[in-house]
Order: structure tokens, then C-alpha cells, then sequence
């Protein structure tokens, strides 16, 4: 697929306090300012810790500047050099949370975050996450998702341990950004189609919605912004017991609208 018949994407996000807690401590970001590229994803500052909506927004704010920053040395980049200020920019934003930590003397709850992002180029999609934020791809009528969630059930579960989401603690994250110095992120490149949409979200949606049902929205929505709203009216109608951050991304065709 060549860059010229591959359409440009639409990014939009929205985000909502949810119905139980008292703020929100999720953040999101999306740029479209460079041809041919488009970042986007979503953070979730980890609850029961300590000034988790400073986390998620450390750490976009640090993929943002380290993004506009890698244009500023070249207007092109390719696949390799995109990974590579990913994985070096995550791990920026993971030093840059883990030295307030130590600043402020956080040895207990220390402040995190996870997160879920990805650039979209002209025929890939170069996806980073840490913990629980999620990135799907919904194509034709399937939708896969595209990260791993970092849980202590997954782990368990890739060990061999069959009834792993029957034990205490199972649902609990095993990697955020913010509480390990060598923090090591996840990343995966897939090739893109055409008619590819994709959502990243926060759990506040994941826990609210099976999977079936976000291709049914994301499929079936006329637009990003529609598919957002209507995401978050159904978590709320289900009482979302978390924060729900959805961004939505849409090819973009003649008669899309926002």
C-alpha cells in the first residue's frame, strides 16, 4: 500500500470523570501536525496512589515535546527511528516520574501511570503500552486488540497457571510507569489497511465493555467524535467505577465528520 492511497486519520479524544470517583487522573494527547504521521494514545494515573493525574500528565507531556523534537532532526523518520524514540521516550517519561518519586521521597504508592500510544505512519502503526491502557484495531468485522494487558493474571498465565483469574490480586497491574528505574515497555509494529479504526482507552471503558461491544461502536459510528460519545454514555449508564478515556482514530473519507 502506497502513501498515496492510504487516507490520512482523524484523531479525537474525550474523556470523563466517571460515575465513583471524584476526579480524573486520565490524560490523552494526539498530534497530527507532520504529514504522513499521526501519535496519539492515552494515560491512566494508577488509583490508590499518590497524584497519579501528574503522572499520566508528565508522561504525555513528554512524548508530546520528545515527538516534536525528533522532527526537528528530520522530517522523515522511518520505521526504525520511530521505535526508536518510543522506547527512548517512555523510558524518558520513567525517569522523569521515578526522580519526583525519589525527590519526594514516594517509597510507598509512588506516583504512576500506564499507558497506551502509537504512531501511525502512511502503512504501519507502531504501537508502546505499559500496564492496562488499550489500543484496538477494528478491521471490516473483527477487532483485535493490539497490546497485552500488563496484569499479575496475564503473568500468571503465560507461567502455565491455568485458574490465574480466580486468585487474590489477579486484576492488580504488574507494570506501570513511575515504579521501576528499569522499566522495560512493550512494543509491537502491525501494517495498516485502509479501512483500519482504532480506539485506545482506559479501563474505565475496557471494565465497563466486552470487546464485541467496542467493535459494534467502532464499526457501526459515523465518526470518531460519535463513537466517543457514545463510548462514554455507555460506560456511564453502566456506572464506570473509573475514569473512562476513549480516543478514537478514523480514515478519513469525503463525507467524515469530526
Amino acid at each position: 500500500m502506497t502513501a498515496e492511497k492510504m487516507p490520512q486519520l482523524l484523531a479525537v479524544g474525550e474523556s470523563h470523570m466517571g460515575c465513583v470517583r471524584t476526579h480524573n487522573e486520565d490524560n490523552f494527547f494526539c498530534i497530527s501536525l507532520y504529514p504522513g504521521y499521526c501519535f496519539a494514545g492515552v494515560a491512566d494515573g494508577v488509583g490508590g496512589h499518590s497524584a497519579g493525574e501528574q503522572a499520566s500528565y508528565l508522561c504525555c507531556h513528554r512524548l508530546m515535546l520528545d515527538w516534536k523534537e525528533l522532527f526537528k532532526r528530520n522530517s522523515s523518520p522511518d520505521e526504525t527511528q520511530i521505535a526508536g524514540f518510543l522506547m527512548n521516550s517512555v523510558k524518558t517519561a520513567n525517569s522523569d516520574i521515578t526522580g519526583i518519586n525519589r525527590l519526594q521521597k514516594k517509597k510507598t504508592n509512588p506516583m504512576c501511570t500506564t499507558l497506551a500510544a502509537a504512531v501511525f505512519t502512511p502503512s504501519m502503526v507502531i504501537v508502546v503500552h505499559v500496564g492496562d491502557s488499550r489500543l484496538y484495531c477494528c478491521r471490516k468485522d473483527t477487532c483485535r486488540l493490539l497490546t497485552i494487558d500488563h496484569t499479575v493474571q496475564n503473568e500468571l498465565t503465560e507461567q502455565g497457571v491455568t485458574d490465574a483469574s480466580q486468585l487474590p490480586g489477579s486484576h492488580v497491574i504488574s507494570k506501570a510507569i513511575g515504579t521501576d528505574r528499569y522499566l522495560k515497555p512493550e512494543m509491537h509494529t502491525y501494517f495498516r489497511m485502509p479501512e483500519d479504526r482504532f480506539l485506545f482507552c482506559t479501563d474505565g471503558l475496557s471494565n465497563s465493555m466486552t470487546d464485541e461491544e467496542i467493535k459494534n461502536i467502532l464499526a457501526s459510528s459515523s465518526s470518531p467524535r460519535q463513537a466517543n460519545d457514545r463510548f462514554i454514555r455507555e460506560a456511564l449508564c453502566r456506572r464506570a467505577n473509573d475514569n473512562v478515556t476513549v480516543l478514537s482514530v478514523f480514515p478519513v473519507n469525503s463525507d467524515l465528520q469530526s
